[in-house]
């Protein structure tokens, strides 16, 4: 299946180059040329009437004005634009091309006004009736997910779809001015008039790309994010990331993080831990298929190529019944279809990775996008595995009783070589086909893979001095991983009818995980030399196969039904081994859900209270029961800069990856399915209260919330010593509750060359697993205080930006001793005494990152980051290992830490 995919991948990603080939060139205005029209003394208003009618030209004009102008003119081999410039140089008329296509004639004294001030003057001949149509990309086409629509001075109002298009019911008449927003480009009015086409109406809108003309500045206003629209939702467009400094490249991901309620101190992930979940209690999904793993080397990195994207959405707690089988948030991506208007192609290249992304149409109907993105070795890439060095690393020894002699003993020399090599790419493509004006159908695919070898041996050279004995150790580390996802999605979006509309969509993703952590020890003692191998083999692959379709139907202004199907077989395979021969847990889990939903979203009194309840039914096999979802979502505008909102739920987890406790070398997870024994089906209950307050430029928002969840599985194997005698899962599956209360906080500077926001996260995150503790225990991910000052000013070309991040330290579980018991069977094995359930806790996480972007053109820039710029040490987690020789037992401790002080530099640019 997977050399399948990359085939197909690899075919979309060259035949688009076969058939651009062989495509001509289309000019980009096409003027319609008369041929032979003669008129002899007729009024100038019933020649363009005529010329309409012969011609089907889009022409706006006051026919009463130009009744009085009679006209003698011959149309001989021209164009219409040619032909009505002399037509009118001789009357005191003129004439225009409008946003709209329009061909506008009008007096020579009126001015020519811009987009935005443009309005008709004529009189309405429409009232009360239903407006359909998209809002586009004016650049390149492409429509825009989740844009905002409404009628200026009143409460009419909706929001395009993840296809762009939109339904405005009861429009008060066809002369009424629009306005049009969406984060990362300008607000704009459209004003309609009569002769537009009001069932598919195309209005387009321009990105804020930074570089304008002087006069139009003061008024420009453009968001870098949009954070008080919906209760727990957060909006960006990959646009405004660029603004933001970055490790190595421009990163969605990592921009959220830095928001109140997503942690940012967790530099190895680039995934989601949002307000106390984890990564895989968030649902992220690209182009409607699910992706289970979102980082790329070591964490620095999300999957997913900025070249790409379109869109992205977050939503922090209390969403949709649209979506589910997640328990924390969700993250849903649009990627790009395409330019639908020109070629064009962009390149970017850091220190680290370089990116390349190609976009055109493909005749009238057909549009195709391929970014592909690849890291190599460099300045950069060398920083990042310096932290892994010996240098790096903090390592102290302690004996332990029954081991060293009190007082007696040390390590000699110490040395170690590191030789790590790692790469990731992945590639991005999507064909888009629109048929008509009511189809679209488009193939989206997508492959990320990671490949590390961070193998390392290490040299102690003698333990003397212990009863006189002359003891050697080496070790080799094997430390060989491999990750990745594989998917795609095949969509058919039709709108059935001004009010319906449906999107239906065959999904396939794969995630895929091997890892050989495995060490050889070589003692010396007293000239006679022993080999030992142990350590890890992990083999994590997960199939997910869904189909769904999903349907709008807006009944009613005050009315959106949204309601669907889906079904989703998931195949995960699970395999754990230590010391290449003893199976610890080999899991082939199968199973699959069947879903409906409905929603309904109410807006009452006049458009102040918009309510959004909804139900969620779900029957999964595996156990052979339903489960039921109930939500509920509200916003009440008390006036029109204060809100106040709402929301809660019920959400159910199915597919849950588990956080393998390994103390001495950091804590590893995997993917399995729930079942109705050891691993339970995961519930999560939400309730969310906020409000928020917008005056002029700023914003200021707040969100308390509480999850309170049961069925949080941990796995361990501290309690299993007889490792390897008829091992159950019941074992070592450990099952208990959590609970994750907190308060978000955001001050928004929103517009101005000067803007950025400030954020503070209080929150407490508590587990109670019994097997682990008596009582309650702070979570891996509990952070009780996080803040985050993030800055951007524009100044002439530059843009500069800076962000300071600071969180209270994260608990962990210390080894306080080690030992060794000889087993039944006569073999050694070592052991250790762990302290309790995170009982303690890393030092505080703080650091600054600033950026300055030089904007020679539009189509090309030069960046510059410093990451952790003043260099603070900020630990990553402790590393222990047990050295022995007999009865002689050592612990060695190591501090591993995060990132120190890195440049970056990044050269973009795009053909337009």
């Amino acid at each position: 299946m997977k050399r399948y995919f990359l085939c197909l991948l690899l075919a979309f990603v060259w035949l688009p180059h076969q058939l651009l080939a062989q495509t001509p060139k289309v000019a980009e205005v096409n003027n319609q040329i008369i041929k032979d029209e003669f008129y002899n003394n007729i009024a100038l208003s019933n020649i363009l009437a005529d010329l309409e009618k012969k011609h089907a030209l889009k022409l706006l004009y006051d026919k009463n004005e130009l009744k009085q102008y009679s006209v003698t003119y011959w149309f001989a081999n021209e164009t219409v634009q040619t032909g009505l410039k002399a037509i009118l140089k001789k009357l005191p008329l003129k004439t225009y091309v409008d946003e709209n296509g329009f061909i506008n004639i009008v007096s020579k004294s009126v001015k020519v006004e811009t987009a935005v001030d443009r309005q008709f003057k004529g009189n309405a001949e429409k009232t009360n009736f239903t407006l359909t149509g998209r809002v586009v990309d004016y650049t390149n086409g492409e429509n825009l997910p989740f844009a905002s629509v409404s009628v200026k001075s009143t409460k009419v109002g909706s929001q395009t779809n993840v296809d762009g298009y939109f339904t405005l019911l009861k429009v008060p008449s066809d002369t009424v001015t629009l306005e049009i927003s969406y984060v990362g480009y300008r607000t704009r009015n459209f004003h309609l008039n009569p002769k537009l086409n009001v069932n598919d109406l195309k209005i387009e809108i321009e990105p804020a790309i930074g570089v304008l003309e002087e006069v139009t500045v003061q008024a420009e206003k453009t968001e870098v994010l949009k954070a008080n629209e919906i209760v727990g939702m957060i909006k960006m467009t990959p646009r405004n990331i660029a603004k933001l400094p970055n490790v190595g490249e421009r990163d969605p991901f990592r921009a959220f993080q830095l928001m109140p309620g997503v942690s940012a101190s967790n530099e190895s992930s680039s995934g989601l831990y949002v307000r106390g979940g984890t990564p895989d209690q968030t649902l992220v999904l690209y182009d409607g298929f699910t992706v289970y793993h979102v980082d790329h080397l070591f964490g620095f990195f999300s999957a997913f190529n900025y070249n790409a994207i379109k869109d992205i959405q977050l939503y922090k707690g209390g969403f949709d019944a649209k979506f589910g089988g997640r328990i924390s948030a969700v993250a849903e991506i649009t990627g790009k279809d395409g330019n639908k208007k020109e070629f064009n192609a962009g390149v970017d290249v850091s220190l680290l990775s370089a990116n390349a992304y190609i976009e055109t149409p493909l005749g009238s109907k057909f549009t195709f996008l391929a970014a592909a993105r690849r890291s190599y070795k460099g300045p950069l890439y060398n920083k990042l595995f310096k932290r892994f060095t010996s240098t790096n690393q903090t390592q102290t020894q302690t004996t332990q009783q029954g081991g060293f002699p009190p007082g007696g003993g040390r390590f000699g020399s110490f040395s170690a070589t590191q030789v790590a090599s790692s790469y990731f790419y992945d590639l991005n493509s999507k064909l888009t086909y629109t048929p008509n004006k009511k189809d679209i159908l488009s193939l989206s695919l997508y492959n990320g893979t990671d490949n590390m070898d961070n193998s390392a041996s290490s040299d102690l050279g003698g333990l003397g001095g212990f009863g006189g004995r002359n003891i050697g150790l080496n070790t080799s580390n094997t430390d060989v991983s491999n990750w990745g996802n594989l998917g795609g999605s095949l969509k058919w979006s039709r709108r059935w009818s001004d009010n319906f509309y449906s999107n239906s969509l065959i999904c396939y993703s794969n995630y895929y995980s091997t890892r050989d952590n495995s060490r050889n020890i070589t003692t010396t003692r007293d000239g006679v030399t022993r080999d030992v191998k142990i350590g890890q083999l992990e083999d994590n692959n997960l199939n997910d196969f869904t189909a769904k379709i999903d349907f709008e139907w807006k009944a009613f202004t005050a009315n959106q039904f949204d309601f669907g199907l889906q079904y989703t077989k998931n195949i995960i395979k699970y395999t754990y081994s230590q010391n290449d021969t003893i199976t610890v847990l080999d899991r082939n889990d199968r199973g699959s859900t069947s879903t409906f939903y409905v929603q309904d979203n109410i807006k009452l009194f006049n458009g102040k209270l918009h309510l959004k309840p909804g139900v969620r039914l779900t029957y999964f096999d595996v156990t052979k029961k339903n489960y039921v979802e109930p939500r509920i979502s509200a916003n009440f505008n008390v006036t029109k800069q204060f809100k106040l909102k709402g929301a809660a739920g019920v959400y159910y987890q199915f597919v849950k990856q588990i956080n393998r406790e390994d103390i001495s070398n950091g804590n590893r997870n995997f993917w399995v399915l729930s079942n109705a024994e050891s691993l339970p089906v995961t519930k999560s209950n939400h309730l969310i209260l906020g409000g928020s307050y917008e005056i002029s430029n700023y914003l200021f928002d707040v969100e308390f919330y509480q999850k309170n969840s049961t069925n949080i599985t941990e796995y361990t194997l501290r309690f299993v010593p007889t490792i390897g005698r008829g091992l159950s899962a019941s074992e070592t599956f450990f099952n208990g509750t959590e609970t994750v209360k907190g308060v978000d906080i955001l001050v928004q500077r929103k517009f101005g060359d000067f803007n950025g926001w400030l954020g503070y996260t209080l929150a407490e995150a508590k587990r109670n697993i019994t097997a682990f503790s008596d009582k309650a225990y702070y979570s891996d991910q509990d952070v009780r205080h996080q803040f985050k000052a993030i800055g951007s000013y524009k100044y002439k070309k530059w843009d500069f930006a800076a962000t300071w991040i600071f969180s209270s330290g994260r608990p962990y579980t210390s080894i306080l001793g080690a030992y060794q018991l000889t087993l039944l069977d006569g073999t050694v094995k070592n052991f250790t005494n762990p302290s309790d359930k995170n009982a303690n806790r890393f030092s505080n996480y703080h650091r600054m990152d600033v950026s300055a972007t030089y904007n020679l053109t539009s189509n090309f820039n030069v960046a510059f980051s410093i990451f952790n710029l003043y260099n603070r040490s900020n630990n990553w987690y402790k590393r222990f290992q047990v050295i022995t020789e007999d009865d002689l037992t050592a612990l060695q401790i190591t501090n591993v830490n995060y990132l120190g002080i890195t440049p970056n530099m990044t050269i973009s640019w795009k053909l337009r």
